[in-house]
């Protein structure tokens, strides 16, 4: 009967063992998407349009966080390529866009900062977009 007792723990380690490299390629191949810069810009340019039509509602502060979010989860996936073909409208397009990001996600944002910010990284995303199709 004491056999029975190391081989139970035993099985659960080996099989958790077994598993784990399996679950986490599984989640890494599904953060690891690849989108070009053009197609990864016009997603940016839609979750700031949904921020600004979460303001111009109700102006619910959990629509506005989760845009922010939304906002900073689109450019990850862009933001090293921006950064190696052109860094400087990297450090530009930056300038503006975290700190709508981070104003986006506080616990009570500033609508008219917001909208500030708002145009600026849209113009500033919109320049750079129209310098990649040049």
């Amino acid at each position: 009967m004491k056999r029975l007792y190391w081989i139970i723990p035993s099985l659960v380690l080996a099989f958790s063992v077994l598993i784990t490299p399996v679950m986490n390629q599984v989640s890494a191949e599904d953060t690891e998407q690849e989108v070009s810069v053009e197609e990864g810009i016009d997603k940016v340019l839609a979750e700031i349009e949904m921020l600004q039509k979460a303001m111009q509602g109700n102006g619910d502060l959990i629509t506005i966080n989760e845009a922010g979010k939304k906002i900073d989860e689109a450019w990850d996936l862009i933001e090293e390529q921006v950064e190696e073909k052109n860094p400087e409208d990297y450090k530009n397009i930056e300038e503006s866009l975290y700190p709508l990001i981070g104003e986006a996600q506080k616990p009570s944002p500033d609508l008219k900062k917001i909208e500030k910010l708002i145009l600026e990284t849209t113009q500033k995303l919109k320049d750079y977009q129209s310098t990649l199709q040049q």
